[in-house]
């Protein structure tokens, strides 16, 4: 394998793309990784086509073996470096409803490089309850939080009328990174890199597929 600059930027869909290759090399959960794979093999189970897979892998510096393909533990090599996942980074989730509180309780993301080291909530009712292993705080606590665990991403789930006022305290406890779960845009600095998590998309894309579904 040889690795190639990945200095430039990666485009949004190329990747969304690589995700799809490392969780098809991952496996199912106690399944062993084969040690190689083909792009065709790749293409057939994320549904794209094999000259593309090609084209990313090299993007990210990797080459195939002659009559071998691509080695996994290379592959999954470079994407965990190029997409950071052997960098660990601090977080915390705004919103203890129950998507923020599952996002709190999820384990896999410790393997994508992510830490959760708290959990804030502006309502009183909550405030001090256990979830998971974190104890609900509220908002004064946030930037105490932020510079004490070195956090740059904050996690928004909450409702969409206060999320550009909850954005705006984590912007200014120091937080460079927002991933926004609420149906609402946001004003943010330059410098501050916001994701919009919108799940509307997913589903427009499901009813859409099932209608023409029910068309043929």
């Amino acid at each position: 394998m040889r690795r190639g600059s990945t200095n430039r930027e990666l485009k949004h869909a190329l990747l969304e793309r690589l995700m799809h290759y490392y969780h098809f090399l991952c496996g199912q959960p106690g399944a062993p990784t084969p040690d190689t794979v083909t792009s065709t093999e790749i293409a057939r189970l994320v549904h794209m086509d094999d000259t593309l897979v090609r084209k990313d892998l090299a993007a990210i510096g990797v080459r195939g073996h002659p009559r071998v393909g691509f080695r996994s533990v290379e592959v999954l090599s470079a994407i965990r470096g190029v997409l950071g996942f052997d960098t660990a980074f601090e977080s915390v989730v705004i919103g203890a409803g129950r998507l923020g509180s599952a996002l709190a309780s999820y384990p896999g993301f410790a393997s994508l490089g992510m830490g959760i080291v708290g959990l804030f909530d502006n309502a009183p009712q909550k405030v001090g309850l256990t979830c998971g292993r974190h104890v609900i705080q509220p908002m004064v606590s946030l930037p105490t939080v932020v510079r004490n665990h070195g956090v740059s991403l904050a996690i928004l789930t909450v409702p969409p009328d206060a999320t550009q006022e909850v954005a705006d305290q984590a912007v200014a406890a120091g937080i460079k990174a927002i991933w926004n779960f609420a149906s609402t845009s946001l004003t943010t600095p330059d410098d501050v890199f916001v994701r919009h998590e919108h799940i509307s998309v997913g589903l427009a894309e499901l009813s859409y597929q099932l209608s023409r579904m029910s068309e043929q």
